[in-house]
């Protein structure tokens, strides 16, 4: 068991710590930090590599950071960045935490590094850390441009046409895309999966099932906000069959002329869609086919943004437009459509609170209270109720 006493010690440390304010001294209590963040960016590399911040249901790392440290998304997208670059140069860690290679450094090598060209780094790390350990930051920034230049490999010639995308449906329900994008294509679509996916990671740990959901994201994003017909949110995109035995049971449905969905994701989508009634006498003939129930009308669609602004679950903030509407008590719990029942959760929580395990209430003064299989018990206030002034 780690002794927790270090940090206590530390925290000592630094409470009866006055740096002095010469230059020597300035300089060598900055490389003091340095090392300190060194061993702080391995620590996050192996808890990122462990998923241990899906315990806390946080969209990623990144998101962890944020929530827990009180970390700018920016300063933690650094950090992580970093701390998983550097699992794979163990010279320059090791240099790194021992003061020969600071954070500036650190962060120059780090930022002209990609997955194509980290591992040939790697390989001629032991060489070319004690020649980057004397320059200055600049230098390091332009010796590493110099080495990409030369290093990266050559690309092959694209072999299908400028734009090609193929989806199809598997057997097992599943979907598989594939495609191809000139530069200005893939640029684009690297741009709005980048926007649609701030956390970084919606997925534990891998950032090609990031990507995917970022790319589901989008498309229900212009779904939603497409102006080829009247009024703002389009809803639903898909058409679900499900028994009404099956609905309050928990149990899934299947989309029509495609694949089976499962119960949460049933629950889920019944939180905000438009519901029409079709009765049936046997498997052929409908005696009645009825008007859409459920949906969240513009007007209390705009009212519940105004109150929650964004993802209200705990440790996000994804804003409005890329959230949907939740029913606290859920529509299958004969929940109302009314803003005293309703939050505003991004896709992933959306679907987190509709898993087994999870509870949430949503309080008089709209403090939004999420309890998780654990029993651990986190709240959110509407961003202006947070506000002192």
């Amino acid at each position: 068991m780690y002794d927790l006493g270090v940090l206590e010690d530390l925290a000592v440390a630094i409470d009866d710590l006055d740096v002095p304010t010469d230059r020597e001294s300035l300089v060598e209590a900055i490389a003091l930090r340095d090392r300190l963040d060194a061993r702080i960016a391995a620590a996050v590399g192996e808890f990122e590599t462990n998923g241990w911040w899906a315990v806390d249901a946080s969209a990623s790392m990144t998101a962890w950071l944020r929530a827990h440290a009180r970390m700018t998304r920016r300063s933690a997208q650094r950090l992580r960045s970093t701390a998983m670059r550097l699992r794979a140069l163990p010279v320059c860690a090791r240099a790194y935490a021992e003061g020969t290679l600071s954070g500036g450094q650190i962060e120059a090598i780090v930022a002209r590094l990609d997955d194509d060209t980290v591992e040939i780094f790697a390989a001629q790390e032991a060489e070319l850390a004690p020649y980057l350990m004397p320059l200055t930051v600049a230098g390091v920034s332009q010796a590493m441009a110099v080495w990409v230049t030369r290093a990266r490999p050559e690309p092959s010639e694209p072999e299908e046409p400028e734009r090609s995308l193929h989806l199809s449906r598997t057997l097992d329900d599943r979907w598989v895309l594939d495609g191809a994008l000139d530069p200005e294509g893939g640029a684009i679509v690297a741009a709005a999966l980048r926007l649609a996916t701030p956390e970084s990671a919606d997925i534990p740990g891998d950032p090609a099932a990031r990507r995917a959901d970022a790319l589901v994201d989008v498309c229900r994003f212009f779904l939603d906000h497409q102006r080829s017909r009247a009024a703002g949110r389009h809803r639903p995109h898909v058409n679900v069959i499900v028994e009404l035995e099956d609905l309050l049971g928990g149990r899934g449905g299947r989309v029509v002329d495609g694949p089976s969905l499962d119960g949460p994701t049933v629950s889920r989508l019944f939180c905000d869609s438009a519901v029409h009634r079709v009765v049936m006498a046997g498997r052929s003939s409908i005696l009645d086919y009825g008007t859409s129930t459920r949906t969240i009308p513009a007007p209390l669609w705009n009212a519940l943004v105004i109150r929650d602004e964004h993802c209200r679950f705990p440790g996000c903030d994804r804003p409005s437009v890329w959230c949907e509407g939740h029913h606290v008590v859920w529509v299958t719990q004969n929940g109302p459509t009314e803003l005293a029942n309703l939050v505003l959760v991004c896709s992933r929580h959306h679907h987190v609170l509709h898993q087994p395990g999870w509870h949430a209430k949503l309080r008089p003064d709209g403090t939004f209270e999420v309890t998780d299989p654990n029993g651990q018990v986190r709240c959110t206030s509407p961003p202006r109720a947070e506000m002192p002034w």
